[in-house]
């Protein structure tokens, strides 16, 4: 979201490795407490009504984020 002044995943993408591996990483993350696996590190499996939510949560990031990246460089006429 800050690495660059466009939009991310509009104008800008990762490179494939960086956006595979992420990707990768999040569904293991996501999918690993609903396996049986997840008994031997105890963990527990979120309720399924948790996801929207996280969703949303990181679409208000997303957005809030590019609008004060945006607001940055109009007061300030750069970017990091």
């Amino acid at each position: 979201m800050i690495r660059t002044k466009k939009i991310p995943f509009i104008q800008s993408w990762a490179a494939a490795p960086v956006v595979a591996l992420t990707s990768l990483i999040m569904i293991i993350g996501v999918v690993l407490p609903f396996t049986p696996f997840a008994a031997a590190l105890k963990m527990e499996a979120l309720p399924l009504t948790y996801f929207p939510w996280l969703i949303g949560i990181l679409v208000c990031y997303c957005l809030l984020t590019q609008w004060v990246k945006n607001w940055f460089i109009q007061k300030f006429h750069t970017w990091l």
